[in-house]
């Protein structure tokens, strides 16, 4: 009897000891680390996928969009240099996309397909903000409601484990882009209120239609972010915008994931050849990079 007891008691021990672990820091805590790793940030490379699906109906058809978009990127802080390359691939006609884009010597290049575009460029700095993605990411979940709910390995690394949604009006962007990204693919005629975003967001049912959902791993170790998640849905009519003279219906789901390494290894970003062959940017844009809210990765 003694000795079942004392197991008892040694397990919750041990028990106790996993949840004072699990919140060695707190949020507030964490983000602030996260935040004074981010400003001794050198160099780093990421990794990304996301995939996009669309859901359109009226009385009269229902047509589907999906795709999915993978990008690669390098950003050297120091030397305020940066490269991504990206390949959406629409898997509803198997038609694949290709992008790159180039920071070099206070410069943008930008290969689309085969051409390659110079860029004249006014503010380098709020470029190269573009490229280093970094403290924006950390910034999206600062400003997002979020929960330590454990420790997990993560890229080879022992991380805490953070789940949570957007603020107000970070969450209010993310519709936004998911609304304006509807409006390209969509097989019917939609309303200008639509794309143009011209009605009130909180006079409608948007927020009760959407879901934004974001899962974050940071380094126990470094304080870095190594991999963050963001999946969300949405659906939309014109009930739901509270808007008339329309019929239909859109249901959309993002779901992307982003990790991050190599910080502060050597970082090689050099502009190809083929460059050299620079011309005017073509005119337009396929509208299926849209569905990922920008052109950019």
């Amino acid at each position: 009897m003694k000795f079942q007891k004392g197991l008892l008691m040694l397990l919750a021990m041990l028990a106790a000891l996993g949840s004072v672990s699990a919140l060695e820091v707190s949020v507030d805590q964490l983000l602030q680390m996260m935040e004074n790793s981010d400003e001794n940030l050198t160099t780093y490379t990421y990794t990304r996928t996301a995939e996009s699906r669309m859901l359109f109906s009226n009385e009269s058809l229902h047509e589907e969009f999906d795709a999915v978009k993978t990008t690669e990127g390098k950003v050297d802080i120091v030397d305020q240099e940066g490269w991504w390359g990206a390949k959406l691939t629409d898997r509803m006609n198997q038609e694949d996309l290709t992008w790159e884009g180039y920071f070099l010597n206070g410069s943008e290049y930008w290969k689309e397909g085969l051409n390659w575009t110079k860029f004249m460029i006014e503010d380098k700095a709020g470029i190269m903000d573009d490229y280093n993605e970094f403290p924006g990411q950390v910034d999206l979940l600062r400003y997002s409601d979020m929960s330590i709910v454990g420790q997990e390995i993560c890229e080879g690394e022992e991380c805490y484990k953070l789940t949570g949604t957007p603020q107000g009006p970070i969450a209010e962007g993310i519709i936004g882009l998911q609304l304006v990204a509807s409006y390209f693919p969509a097989p019917f005629p939609l309303p200008e209120e639509l794309k143009s975003r011209s009605f009130d967001m909180d006079e409608t049912e948007l927020y009760n239609n959407s879901r934004i959902e974001l899962t974050a791993w940071v380094s126990k170790n470094s304080s870095l972010l190594k991999r963050l998640d963001i999946n969300a849905s949405l659906a939309v009519s014109p009930e739901i915008l509270g808007i008339t003279g329309s019929d239909f219906m859109i249901e959309s789901t993002l779901n992307e994931s982003t990790v991050y390494q190599d910080f502060g290894s050597d970082v090689i970003i050099e502009l190809p050849k083929d460059a050299q062959n620079e011309s005017i940017r073509a005119e337009g844009t396929d509208w299926r990079w849209a569905a990922f809210g920008s052109v950019r990765p």
